[in-house]
């Protein structure tokens, strides 16, 4: 079977287990699970830190490892499914379970319950945390490796509206596949927004296309919350016509007419430059 080598972590000599008479290959294999214990960890379709990004995972994210070499760990992120190699030394064994997870834009890790304290790492939106007490101290509550976050960053529940979780992300820089206010992507940024109200949605444009909503007919006017793809970008609209995207033209996260950005496109692509509008039920 052809599967997307995105989405099913197999190579000639190594496999995932569950894939074991789906593919080919020379080994399968259970993996073991980590979890994320940097701010951010780079993850790349091969194991060298010049090439392009492919996604980023973010503190607390569980990652199934089949493969450690060199310093690199190969394997499959638990929470979107996306294989690649990050750096080993991102990762830890020392597994908490997750109880909050970030609602601020970012945050900061501190050692102490102080905020006059140097920082250990910077937290993202929807980076996943361990708290082992909710008294807080100072403000703070500890987490279960020894540091502390800032109460108010953090949260149990989630938003409402994916739009107003997209909006928070204004003018933040591009960066190819990124997924944090650090830098992001028209996919990551959709990700992120719909992470924000308890919806998990795939990493990539087409994969999100393929999978959420229904396509609008071409005589349908779009509306709040649509997401309007286009061959290879995606963005969420404002209103029936401005489009709120991440996007390589302004580089950063800005606010377009809709019309303008199916003419950028048009002079990028053969293809119709507008490949569909889709509307989202939140109760996926």
């Amino acid at each position: 079977m052809d599967l997307d080598k995105r989405l099913f972590a197999y190579r000639d000599d190594i496999a995932n287990i569950e894939l074991k008479g789906k593919v080919t290959s020379k080994e399968f294999l259970e993996g073991e699970k980590y979890q994320v214990a940097t701010g951010i960890s780079r993850l790349f379709a091969i194991p060298d830190a010049n090439t392009p990004l492919v996604s980023q995972l973010l503190y607390g994210e569980y990652f199934f490892v089949f493969e450690i070499n060199d310093g690199w760990a190969w394997g499959q992120s638990v929470k979107d499914g996306y294989v690649g190699y990050c750096s080993l030394n991102s990762l830890t064994l020392d597994l908490h379970e997750t109880t909050h997870h970030v609602s601020a834009v970012s945050s900061h890790i501190y050692p102490e319950p102080n905020l006059k304290t140097q920082p250990v790492d910077m937290l993202h939106m929807m980076s996943d945390v361990s708290i082992i007490d909710e008294a807080q101290t100072n403000g703070f509550l500890p987490l279960a490796d020894g540091n502390w976050v800032y109460a108010t960053h953090i949260s149990k529940d989630y938003g409402k509206d994916p739009v107003s979780e997209a909006l928070k992300f204004l003018y933040t820089p591009y960066l190819w596949g990124g997924r944090s206010n650090a830098g992001i992507d028209c996919s990551g940024l959709i990700q992120i927004a719909y992470a924000s109200v308890g919806i998990a949605v795939p990493r990539d444009a087409d994969l999100q296309e393929a999978e959420l909503g229904m396509q609008l007919k071409e005589d349908k006017v779009p509306e709040y919350g649509d997401l309007a793809f286009f061959p290879g970008h995606v963005g969420i609209m404002l209103d029936d016509m401005h489009l709120l995207h991440a996007n390589a033209h302004h580089m950063r996260v800005s606010i377009d007419p809709l019309r303008d950005v199916i003419d950028i496109v048009s002079f990028q692509t053969e293809k119709p430059p507008l490949s569909s509008i889709k509307r989202i039920s939140l109760n996926l």
